[in-house]
């Protein structure tokens, strides 16, 4: 974290394509003098077990899933138990995943 003479936290601002901070107060700004990795800022995610994806292995549990219509390439039946999982960004759709009740073929939407 950088701070501004006046006390102020700055911010990170790119513009007209070069990186530098920004005071929010009084405007001021500190440049890079190269366009590198100076004012870069990174955070590293650590997830825990609980945040893991879980992919439904065993179509044993199949009959406890709710069903909807769904078209299987595998087999042609029309019925399929579906669930949804966040696996791309927070401000995306989620992904639905299907699973045939009669074959099991397994295959997902991107909504």
């Amino acid at each position: 974290m950088q701070f501004c003479e006046c006390g102020a936290l700055l911010v990170p601002d790119k513009s007209n394509g070069k990186i530098r901070m920004r005071c929010p107060s009084c405007g001021k700004t500190i440049s890079s003098d190269s366009n590198s990795k100076a004012f870069e800022i990174r955070q590293k995610i650590r997830h825990s077990d609980l945040e893991k994806t879980v992919i439904i292995e065993s179509p044993n549990n199949i009959e406890t899933m709710p069903t909807t219509s769904a078209h299987c390439k595998k087999c042609g039946h029309n019925i399929a138990a579906y669930w949804e999982l966040q696996t791309r960004s927070s401000d995306e759709a989620s992904t639905t995943f299907y699973r045939c009740r009669k074959c099991g073929n397994t295959w997902r939407d991107y909504g």
